[in-house]
């Protein structure tokens, strides 16, 4: 199952608020070539959402949950900030 740590959630909600995002938004994984980004977007009926705090932060298409399933989002710090990565 797609796990999300907490530094990670903390970390989304801080991109969210950067990003001035409203309330109907969250991150959302997206695949490209070099493999997984993240932009904003609206959560659909059928998505696995993520909530931080009583906000959701992230949100998963049901095909991309089950290509995560075995997956963490983790945040570490670094010298240019904190950084999301998966493991």
């Amino acid at each position: 199952m797609f796990a999300v740590t907490e530094a990670a959630a903390v970390r989304l909600a801080q991109k969210l608020t950067r990003k001035q995002a409203g309330d109907a938004f969250a991150m959302r994984f997206v695949r490209r070539q070099r493999g997984w980004n993240l932009r904003t977007d609206t959560p659909g009926p059928t998505d696995v959402a993520v909530v931080h705090e009583g906000r959701t932060v992230l949100v998963l298409d049901p095909d991309v949950a089950g290509s995560l399933a075995e997956r963490t989002l983790d945040a570490r710090v670094t010298p240019a900030g904190s950084r999301l990565y998966l493991r």
